[in-house]
């Protein structure tokens, strides 16, 4: 597998999220792209992982704003970042508040991190009890199965879920005052949106994180948590 090859999909731009504003936020710039990508390497440091923040125009990939895929030789952390505005995007970012654009960017920052947590897992370390849904048998699976699995689309909610439970952590720990407020968001967009992606509809797992207001206190290891809810929040 070669190292460009394990991008993946942004969550859906939490931009539409937000109902009134103070002052409407601009595209994000390349200087904010970077220190949102600044905050997911500290947070994977902290797990042993280096991250590499490039630009997808230069790297000639057309990607869009924040994107991010494990490096399989190095076990680096490529975050691929856009700063052309789509269409698209710049109608999100105009509904949001200009103070919390840094926010938002941190948890699509974290987001993107943690799919290359998932990759490590899986690829790397071959931990397939813990990255497959209970449905697929993970004895005798390996690394070219796995990949055929994901190729399939089968478990893109799945990883999707993974990556937005950790964001939902993230700002439980950034944001302890108004977490649920951007928690929300993110569900409701992924509630919204699943007539178009419903591979992305990450909601069910959400809202019972946020019901149960999971994870709260200190939390050394938000992967580690969110790979725990997600088994346990698995919709039934």
């Amino acid at each position: 597998m070669k190292p460009n090859r394990a991008c993946r999909r942004l969550f859906a731009v939490a931009a539409l999220l937000c109902s009134s504003y103070l002052a409407a936020a601009p595209y994000p710039t390349e200087d904010q792209l970077r220190s949102a990508i600044g905050t997911g390497a500290g947070i994977l440091r902290s797990q042993g992982i280096a991250l590499e923040a490039l630009d997808a125009r230069k790297e000639g990939l057309n990607l869009s704003l924040l994107a991010a895929g494990l490096n399989l030789e190095t076990g680096t952390c490529l975050v691929f970042y856009n700063t052309r505005p789509a269409a698209a995007l710049s109608r999100f970012f105009d509904e949001l508040e200009e103070r919390d654009m840094p926010t938002w960017l941190n948890a699509i920052a974290v987001h993107e991190a943690t799919h290359c947590v998932e990759q490590r897992e899986a690829y790397l370390r071959q931990r397939f009890e813990k990255v497959l849904p209970p449905r697929f048998e993970h004895q005798g699976m390996t690394v070219q199965g796995y990949l055929s699995v994901v190729k399939s689309g089968a478990v893109e909610t799945w990883g999707e879920a993974l990556a937005d439970i950790a964001s939902v952590l993230y700002l439980k720990e950034a944001v302890p005052q108004r977490w649920t407020y951007f928690a929300e968001g993110i569900a409701t967009l992924r509630h919204d949106l699943a007539a178009r992606s419903p591979e992305h509809d990450t909601s069910p797992w959400l809202r019972r994180v946020i019901a149960e207001e999971s994870g709260t206190g200190p939390n050394p290891n938000i992967f580690e948590t969110a790979f725990e809810l997600r088994q346990r929040f698995l919709p039934r």
